[in-house]
């Protein structure tokens, strides 16, 4: 997009910065590239060796412990690590809304417009096993990249369901911490190399500011009172930020002062276009890219009065069928055990469901079905079943291939690793047993191949298979 474009569109925006000419100038630079280290499959320090190996110049995020700028690498969603599940490709300020969050080691937290699933993974890592976090998406389509994001990166304590968060149907006073990273214009958005934005119609606002309104107002019903609601956007206008918070929250929410070490932000704006707003919209902060070098976003953080909210008439959620169920057949673990080394002590400590006759999915104890909520997955699915054979899933291997003793195909080199990723079958031999086996470059555990007759054929999803260099 033209630079006078998004000028003009965002004129109206000059008396709340206060240097406008640095914002300007942001604005026209690109948006250096920001990952995170999944702590479940490697360290901090394996990922940076692994980066000096390859040339790739690292700049850690001061305010983020594991989280680094890559100022060169231009594709870091399509590399062996990536598919390994080692990190998450994140824009960097978009991690503020779960630093302003902050949940807890054991909570259950609710992520109710979750997809891609940045933030969910993020809150995941933070609770922890004894936590549990719920991830709404309202999108199909969006709800696909959410389920990879939970399988890729081995995320035993995530739920995913499809709903449209303004009438979630779970219980009021359920959750301790809920997020809402509501749908947005998306003009912090801009300096993305790839963005789409365009000037919004004030008609589409409005229609953004309405669903906005009814995600938060639903957050405080779904809330524990004394919980904490994050509300977060990445655009720039008060109707879709300050205002918001105005017109939903009256007695029932406070907004916090809260504070993220290392990060510049400016107060809410308490005024706009003549009408003055609650006075503790003032702690929600704008980071505003010139700030940080960053995109924009807003964040609040909202406290839950104790103060009974009137009830809330909901529709009748969709019928989801057939709903989630505690697993009734375990046979395949015993077959997994035996195909490939594993111990079945390692599978006794976790909590198993099913959806229909074919997958079974593995999660922590703590992961549990919300009443009238029906799941679209409970943690990574570890095998499927086939009218004549088990099938071991990718999540599954990947997340147990450090323990996998038995029917390992090592690939030789770099160029049969890309090819196993990028979905190609291939002469290889290897000492295994024909069937499916688990696949392993260095140390990227890949997940799921075929061998058979001296050939490996890739099982990997292909969502996954992003033309890997």
């Amino acid at each position: 997009m033209e630079p006078a474009v998004w000028e003009r569109a965002f004129q109206r925006y000059r008396g709340l910065v206060e240097d406008a000419e640095a914002f300007w100038a942001c604005l026209r630079t690109p948006l250096p590239p920001c990952v995170w280290v999944n702590r479940l499959k490697v360290t901090v320090e394996e990922f940076q060796a692994y980066c000096r190996e390859e040339g790739i110049e690292l700049e850690p995020v001061a305010w983020y412990p594991g989280a680094f700028r890559l100022p060169s690498w231009e594709r870091p969603g399509a590399t062996l690590p990536f598919v390994a599940g080692w990190y998450y490709v994140q824009e960097e300020i978009a991690m503020a809304a779960v630093v302003a969050l902050d949940p807890q080691p054991g909570e259950r937290v609710l992520d109710l417009c979750a997809a891609p699933g940045g933030k969910t993974a993020q809150i995941a890592l933070r609770v922890g096993p004894g936590g549990s976090v719920l991830a709404n998406e309202v999108s199909r389509e969006r709800l696909a990249s959410l389920r990879a994001t939970v399988d890729r990166l081995g995320l035993l304590n995530v739920g995913v369901a499809w709903y449209d968060g303004r009438f979630f149907p779970a219980p009021d006073g359920v959750w301790d911490r809920v997020l809402v990273d509501a749908p947005c214009t998306g003009e912090g958005t801009v300096r993305k190399a790839e963005h789409r934005w365009r000037p919004v119609t004030e008609s589409f606002r409005r229609y953004c500011t309405t669903v906005q309104q009814a995600l938060l107002r639903r957050a405080l019903h779904l809330v524990k009172p004394g919980g904490v609601i994050v509300y977060s956007t990445c655009t720039f206008a008060p109707e879709e930020n300050e205002m918001v918070l105005d017109a939903v929250l009256g007695d029932y929410g406070v907004v916090e002062p809260f504070t993220i070490e290392g990060l510049q932000a400016m107060p809410g704006v308490q005024r706009w276009e003549g009408r003055s707003l609650r006075e503790d919209v003032v702690h929600a902060h704008r980071f505003w890219p010139h700030l940080n070098d960053t995109g924009g976003f807003f964040v609040a953080r909202i406290r839950r009065t104790e103060i009974p909210l009137p009830a809330m008439s909901l529709p009748r959620p969709p019928r989801r069928w057939p709903p989630q169920q505690p697993a009734y057949r375990l046979d395949g673990i015993t077959w997994l055990c035996e195909r490939f080394g594993l111990s079945p002590e390692l599978f006794a400590s976790y909590r198993y469901w099913m959806r229909g006759r074919e997958i079974l999915w593995m999660a922590f104890p703590v992961l549990e079905l919300p009443p009238n909520v029906v799941l679209e997955s409970c943690g990574i699915p570890l095998l499927s079943y086939k009218r004549k054979h088990i099938k071991p899933k990718t999540a599954g291997l990947q997340l147990l291939g450090p323990m996998v003793t038995r029917n390992v195909v090592e690939l030789p080199d770099r160029a049969a690793a890309l090819r196993f990723v990028n979905g190609q079958s291939q002469n290889l031999a290897a000492d295994v047993e024909p069937g499916f086996v688990h696949v392993r470059y260095r140390s990227f555990e890949l997940g799921c191949g075929l061998y058979a007759r001296g050939q490996l054929h890739s099982q990997i999803p292909r969502g996954l298979q992003t033309q890997v260099e």
